[in-house]
């Protein structure tokens, strides 16, 4: 696809190229009929080309209406010439039904999609979603919770009526963390001294926890229990304990010393550290490296890199907090790792919405809540559209009894798509078989446990999807223009494909008669023949350079190359017109070897052989050469056939040498 899309830009570019600055710029004064841009300049059966429409495809082509204002009148005429030309052949491929084509359609359906998709997503599943999260996460909520996780030998009803009994709990007075001791299938709620103790997690962002937890924690307000809720860990209760704004992440880098039984020694060393810091005697990097104990660090001049306020130790948290200013320095500050020394050396600033939104949607793409999100948009997009599912004959295809039933057997279905009792499934004025639902399982994540009601699903919301972007794509005036460029781009192709391209490269008789008649043009110049050696780097070639400079032996070189797997060989002809870097060998003499020298991304080593004089060229020699000629000239008299067909003419007094916005241009 990626190919073909390149080769479509090359054949329009052709088609549309425009010649700055070809001949003299002269203009004409615009009679009274040319004076509007409604003005007709071009006309081909029931259709018109106004100069307006000239004017905007000249400046798209040209690159910019500064650089069309640089062309000559005789440049704009030439391209209203190609214009129209090109227009003939997509009129033409249209007429020839190849805008029918299953390929075609399928072509331009997969570059809708691609164009529209990444938008409609973005504005109805995860641009929502990613603005939520950086919303909250400008705060952190301080919170506790009590899990109740059903299990083998307690079912999800048991599971909630605990949970219910909890909550009732609490609301009668009795202390959240007492609760969560006795009841919380979290293991943290009874290991005294680690986060998650008496249920108490701390505080938390956005992003960090599942949505319905997260939804929950930042509805309530401070003092607060919620609802009994679950998630795929189980049923949950949580209780806010406070709010505040985020701290964003800093740098810092630390000089670190271990416990050890003379604490008075290593506070003295630090605080003789730190005076020498702040009065620059000594740099925080050379301090770290000579004294740190925290050898990973040390190495890196103590730098620890971007951290998270929230994950220090409360005690290195509180001096972190108090570093107001980048560059400043803590006092002596204790954790159980030993005594610190911190320096901040950077503070993340608070990003806008659209910088920190490609990490935000980092953030949400494959999560559970975007992919909910899908599924709802693409439901709401089913129910306008009107969606609906023949069950019955769905399931005769699968040959299963039941919805609940594994899809799998669906996986050996096999149907044509034009057959109207294959169809299974509608999505507005579109049908949709048993064999399309059948690949879709075969490509659909975790598609061998997928039933057929989720197969249904997700078979709809997909075309769904599918459905919603072709709609945005025809609502959006230059995502539709793109794809109409596009769409007669791809006509444009199988057109010359068809009737110049194949139809020359298979026309043996036509070939050799172009080359008869233009046997003088097909002339080999005066040409060096060359040996030439690349390798990635010029040390490899250097061992080949020095054994061919001792014996002289091309022979010998070849052999040394065909067991090399880094280097290749082949023969050149270098003339002058060749690249530089091959230039040298026209004035070398026979058999000197040239290099290793840079060519690109690569070494070349060349041989010379000898010099080859000028010479006719062989029909296979020149077949390149003249199949291109002939494609030309086959292409001039296929352009003069639609011209007769279609009635086309063109009106050149019209034009006006084209002007830019800019009022110095004029």
């Amino acid at each position: 696809m990626p190919l073909l899309r390149r080769t479509l830009g090359i054949v329009i570019f052709v088609a549309l190229g425009v010649a700055c600055s070809a001949g003299p710029n002269t203009s004409q004064a615009p009679d009274a009929a040319s004076a509007s841009g409604d003005a007709v300049v071009a006309r081909y059966a029931d259709t018109v080309i106004t100069r307006a429409e000239l004017d905007s495809a000249f400046v798209d082509a040209a690159g910019g209406p500064e650089a069309a204002a640089d062309s000559s009148l005789r440049a704009y005429r030439d391209f209203l010439d190609r214009y129209l030309n090109f227009h003939l052949k997509v009129r033409a491929a249209r007429d020839a039904g190849l805008d029918t084509l299953p390929r075609v359609q399928a072509d331009i359906h997969d570059y809708r999609q691609q164009r529209a998709r990444p938008q409609l997503l973005r504005d109805e599943v995860y641009e929502p979603l990613a603005r939520t999260l950086y919303e909250r996460r400008t705060q952190s909520v301080d919170v506790s919770h009590i899990l109740v996780r059903p299990s083998s030998s307690q079912d999800t009803l048991t599971a909630y009526r605990t949970a219910q009994a909890i909550a009732d709990s609490v609301r009668r007075g009795v202390p959240f963390s007492h609760l969560a001791v006795r009841n919380s299938d979290d293991p943290s709620a009874r290991k005294e001294g680690r986060r998650g103790y008496q249920g108490r997690l701390g505080y938390l962002q956005a992003g960090e926890i599942a949505k319905p937890f997260e939804d929950r924690m930042y509805a309530l307000s401070p003092g607060e229990t919620s609802d009994v809720f679950r998630t795929k860990f189980g049923y949950h209760i949580l209780k806010v304990h406070d709010r505040r704004p985020a701290e964003p992440p800093v740098e810092l880098a630390h000089l670190l010393r271990r416990p050890q039984d003379d604490t008075a020694a290593t506070r003295r060393l630090l605080d003789s550290l730190r005076t020498a810091l702040l009065d620059g005697s000594l740099s925080f990097d050379a301090a770290a490296r000579r004294y740190s104990q925290d050898q990973q660090s040390a190495s890196r001049g103590g730098s620890l890199g971007e951290v998270d306020p929230r994950a220090l130790p409360p005690a290195l948290r509180s001096a972190v907090t108090a570093l107001d200013s980048v560059g400043a320095i803590s006092g002596v500050v204790q954790s159980r790792l030993g005594a610190h020394l911190l320096k901040l050396t950077g503070r993340q600033e608070q990003q806008s919405f659209n910088e920190a939104y490609d990490d935000l949607k980092g953030r949400v793409v494959g999560q559970p809540r975007a992919e909910r999100r899908r599924a709802a948009f693409a439901r709401t997009v089913r129910a306008e559209a009107g969606a609906a599912v023949d069950t019955t004959r769905l399931l005769e295809a699968a040959r299963v009894a039941s919805v609940d039933s594994l899809a799998r057997p669906l996986l050996t279905y096999t149907d044509t798509l034009s057959r109207p009792s294959s169809q299974v499934a509608t999505l507005g004025d579109s049908a949709y078989t048993a064999a399309q639902m059948a690949r879709h399982l075969m490509q659909a994540d975790g598609g061998a446990q997928m039933t057929i009601a989720g197969l249904t699903e997700s078979f709809l919301n997909e075309k769904a999807i599918q459905y919603a972007a072709t709609r945005r794509a025809s609502n959006n005036p230059a995502l539709a223009r793109d794809i109409r460029t596009y769409r007669d781009g791809t006509l444009l192709f199988r057109f010359m494909q068809d009737s110049v391209w194949t139809a020359a490269a298979r026309d043996t008789a036509g070939l050799r008669r172009t080359y008869r008649q233009n046997r003088t043009e097909y002339q080999f110049p005066e040409r060096v023949r060359a040996l030439a050696l690349r390798a990635p780097a010029d040390s490899l070639l250097q061992p080949f350079a020095t054994r061919y400079r001792q014996d002289a032996s091309t022979a010998a070189v070849l052999d040394a190359a065909a067991r090399d797997s880094l280097v290749s060989t082949d023969t050149v002809y270098v003339t002058d017109r060749s690249a530089e870097a091959y230039r040298p060998v026209r004035t070398a003499t026979d058999g000197e070897a040239i290099g290793p020298a840079a060519q690109g991304d690569e070494w070349l080593l060349l041989i010379r052989d000898a010099r080859l004089p000028p010479r006719p060229m062989r029909f296979e020699e020149a077949r390149s050469r003249v199949v291109q000629d002939h494609r030309a000239r086959l292409e001039q008299r296929v352009v003069r056939d639609l011209r007769e067909r279609y009635d086309a003419k063109t009106v050149p007094e019209r034009l006006r040498r084209p002007v830019s916005d800019d009022p110095s241009a004029r």
